[in-house]
């Protein structure tokens, strides 16, 4: 019998501290359990320039770094991890060395991984968290702590010496449920695991520099009306389908999220909004969230859920005259094969209507270029397929930014189901980094077209090198990784010449700024310095 609040103790594995799934976790945890520990396992870093050049690299544990960390956990009562696919072995292996040292520490997962890929992630751990986390944990640790009958949780799966318990899926969170819930966890009271010294440390604003810059990431809105095939919005439309409806807190309740995070971090310079579709929200909202914002943060913000089929110039500009400094859209494909296989109900004819809009958007307002998702490596395009592509946005109107993400396919999609039925067709494993594209000449010619428009007589000679076979040789990789380094370190300096420093990452951006070498922006952050 537990005779006190059970210990808790939590660790986010990913690549990075962003962390926001968690971060909303914690934030009930410690309502629950003020005392619960929070930790951070960083096995890359997400926003660096080495992670993006070297996407393929992760950090390395050996048996020193392991057997700390079990050590660090071995003694709790209940261990809760979160991450993502690609950092799934090292939970696995955690869990394994824990309870091998402590049979009688609980393990539950949550995350991502476990909502697609549950009967993988259930063979290592007690217990499994599906779909959204907030009202799920809370019900389960209410029992836990009282040993009551936590095994009926919804949302959740346990593993016990008969079976396993495979329970309905949780309801999801409401507009009302969303305005009461605590904000993200942004405290500076955890700890890190720091590989130099190959131990866990006092977290320090430099950590988050190192991270996350001097950007505030952040999640106003849920779900998506969309189901691409490739996303794994998909697979979550299955598990309930309430999550093609858009549901989101107050304009009053994420505008004190943002001064709660700045009342930690004066340092914050801009806020990055990582929605699935922020530009769905109505226009009377964003208005209400434009006066606002403007009003009580006034910071640049970015927002990446930008879809063309809800982008109207009335909201580009509301956002735009509130502080909006950068947009990301996702494009994905110039060919209609291929967005018909994505299940993208956009034609390349409104792709290219709605790319005018946010051109003219940020010459006006002196933005930072729009940066578009492309989806490169699809094994089901032609040779003709991926030059369509590359054709298409060399005539698209500039500036933009081009974002290439190498096909990854999550399971329990449509798309994955498409290369299960077609099993000749070779995919990239679920677990591998979507940053990681090809060294061929096809996404040569994507970082340069995010670069600059060629000349078109040496953009169609460079077309004839385009090769739908896989072949990579040491000269076209030395080109690839050329053009890359190009491409990122443009995107960089685009940044830096509107004084934007939240595209870089690294522990000297807080000293620089302790010092006054980076200027801070913004109402809330002028009050702060």
């Amino acid at each position: 019998m537990i005779n006190r609040p059970p210990s808790i103790k939590l660790l986010a594995v990913e690549s990075g501290i962003s962390a926001l799934g968690f971060r909303k976790i914690i934030g009930i945890a410690r309502v629950l359990n003020p005392e619960s520990d929070v930790y951070f396992l960083p096995v890359d870093n997400l926003y660096s320039f080495t992670s993006h050049l070297f996407s393929s690299r992760k950090s390395d544990f050996d048996d020193k770094d392991i057997d700390t960390i079990v050590n660090e956990f071995s003694n709790a009562n209940l261990v809760c991890f979160s991450s993502m696919s690609p950092a799934a072995e090292y939970v696995e292996k955690l869990a394994r060395k824990i309870k091998d040292k402590n049979p009688n520490v609980f393990l539950l997962w949550g995350g991502a991984h476990c909502t697609l890929c549950p009967e993988e992630a259930i063979k290592h751990v007690d217990a499994i968290c599906i779909g959204e986390g907030e009202k799920t944990f809370k019900r389960f640790y209410e029992a836990f702590k009282t040993n009551g009958d936590f095994t009926s949780t919804p949302g959740m799966w346990f593993r016990t010496n008969e079976r396993i318990i495979r329970n309905r899926t949780g309801d999801l969170c409401d507009t009302g449920e969303l305005n009461v819930l605590p904000h993200p966890f942004m405290g500076g009271d955890c700890k890190i695991y720091h590989h130099g010294s190959g131990k866990f440390r006092a977290f320090r604003y430099s950590d988050y520099t190192r991270f996350n810059g001097l950007a505030y990431r952040t999640v106003w809105t849920r779900g998506c009306p969309f189901d691409c095939s490739f996303c794994a919005n998909d697979a979550f439309i299955e598990l309930d389908k309430g999550y093609q409806r858009i549901r989101f807190p107050s304009v009053k309740y994420i505008i004190s999220e943002i001064e709660n995070a700045l009342g930690y971090y004066p340092f914050i310079s801009t806020v990055g909004f990582y929605d699935d579709n922020f530009i769905a929200v109505p226009i009377e909202i964003i208005r209400e969230f434009a006066h606002e914002y403007t009003r009580k943060i006034g910071l640049p913000f970015a927002v990446f859920g930008l879809s063309p089929q809800f982008i109207t110039e009335e909201k580009i500009e509301v956002l735009a005259n509130a502080g909006m400094n950068r947009m990301r859209m996702g494009i994905q494909s110039g060919n209609s094969k291929s967005l018909e296989l994505f299940n993208r109900k956009t034609s390349t004819e409104v792709i290219r209507s709605t790319v005018s809009v946010l051109a003219k958007a940020a010459r006006k307002f002196k933005m930072i270029p729009p940066a578009y998702d492309i989806i490169s490596d699809n094994p089901v395009e032609s040779r003709q397929d991926v030059i369509n592509t590359l054709e298409f946005i060399y005539t698209l109107e500039r500036p933009f930014f081009l974002t290439v993400f190498s096909l990854r396919v999550f399971p329990k999609t449509r798309l994955w189901e498409y290369f299960k039925n077609n099993p000749e067709i070779d995919i990239r494993q679920k677990d591998s980094s979507y940053l990681d594209t090809e060294k061929n000449m096809a996404n040569i010619l994507l970082h340069i077209l995010s670069i600059c428009k060629p000349p078109e007589m040496f953009f169609k000679y460079l077309l004839g090198f385009v090769n739908e076979k896989k072949k990579q040789n040491i000269i076209m990789t030395a080109f690839y990784y050329l053009s890359k380094s190009m491409y990122l370190s443009n995107r960089a300096l685009r940044h830096i010449q509107k004084f934007d420093f939240t595209a870089i990452v690294g522990d000297w951006l807080y000293l620089a700024w302790k010092m006054k070498l980076i200027p801070a922006h913004g109402n809330r952050a002028q009050k702060n310095v």
